[in-house]
């Protein structure tokens, strides 16, 4: 087991550094720098050619791309990533400011959609060509390829603007100081509904339908009729037999599922407003903010990384065949 974690945290230690450079290299690949931003704002012919070039020099713009990358290397090592373009605050204070958040919004999307979806799999699994199943995999499919951004406007138009239910954006409301504590936490609860709802519908369809495949190849093997003929219940065959046998690729599904919640969603958090690092990922794209998209990004592949390694971990433990064999 331990020759097993040293591999993989030496694959992923080895994938952190290539995704540095190619994260580097594109991000500088994009037209427009920090600089930029401050013409945009201010106007090319109101700012200092001086100030213009300390603007340059602070963000090591003036130099080749080799020892760009070398001083925001150093920088990652440390954790520092630099100054934000916008406000000047250090980036990751930034990013630790909005992931709180994020965490909230996307976890309890990630734990709707499991409790749901996961269930609804096993139950379609064991219904699979009835009618009824074969009429819920099409509805899944179609939440599935629904586009967020139309789901959101939609929800937004029906449950805020039409029937005025819900709040339409934001995270709390106007009056949010001067209420009560339990008044706060519903007032926060029903700013939180929507947006949950939009990122829940497509995993609990991505959830329902992979629980499903993952299901339907185990649910006719030779062991699980063995089960049945000597008259193991339908539920039980499901969860102790079935179910069990269909949790490695569960478990690599949920494991990278988890980078989803920290990185937020770029989309479902512009369109409510919602203070996260999702918002705070578009927000810097626009204004050229290089050291925070670029901290954003390394956050988000750390995360990624260490949720693979947790997931080929708990892999190993399922199978014990993966910790000699390696993983597949």
């Amino acid at each position: 087991m331990t020759a097993y974690l040293a591999r993989r945290f030496a694959y992923a230690v080895l994938t952190f550094f290539g995704i540095t450079v190619v994260t580097f290299a594109l991000i500088h690949s994009v037209p427009g720098d920090p600089v930029t931003f401050y013409i945009g704002k201010a106007g090319p012919h109101t700012i200092p050619p001086a100030v213009l070039a300390a603007v340059r020099h602070e963000y090591h713009l003036d130099e080749p791309l080799w020892k760009q990358y070398g001083w925001w290397l150093r920088g990652v090592m440390t954790l520092d990533f630099g100054p934000s373009v916008i406000d000047h605050q250090p980036a990751m204070s930034r990013i630790l400011e909005k992931l709180p958040n994020s965490v909230v919004l996307n976890g309890l999307a990630f734990l709707l959609a499991a409790i749901t979806g996961i269930p609804i799999g096993l139950w379609s699994a064991s219904r699979s060509g009835h009618l009824l199943e074969r009429g819920s995999s099409v509805v899944f499919f179609l939440l599935y390829s629904l586009p967020s951004f139309w789901v959101a406007l939609l929800l937004m138009e029906l449950f805020a603007v039409h029937h005025n239910w819900l709040p339409l954006f934001g995270m709390t409301s106007d009056d949010y100081e001067f209420r009560s504590a339990i008044g706060r936490m519903i007032d926060r609860g029903q700013h939180m509904i929507l947006p949950v709802l939009t990122l829940t519908y497509a995993q609990l369809a991505f959830y329902a339908r992979f629980t499903k495949s993952a299901l339907d190849e185990v649910i006719h093997q030779d062991f699980i009729t063995t089960a049945r003929a000597k008259g193991v219940s339908q539920p039980a065959v499901l969860w102790h037999h079935a179910f069990r046998n269909a949790l490695l690729p569960l478990i690599t599904l949920l494991g990278l599922t988890i980078p989803y919640l920290l990185s937020g969603s770029v989309i479902v958090e512009s369109i409510f407003q919602w203070d996260g690092i999702g918002r705070l990922y578009f927000l810097s794209l626009i204004s050229r903010d290089y050291p925070t998209v670029l901290a954003l990004t390394v956050v988000t592949a750390v995360f990624t990384l260490l949720a693979s390694v947790l997931a080929d971990v708990l892999y190993a433990v399922a199978d014990p065949r993966v910790r000699v064999e390696g993983p597949r």
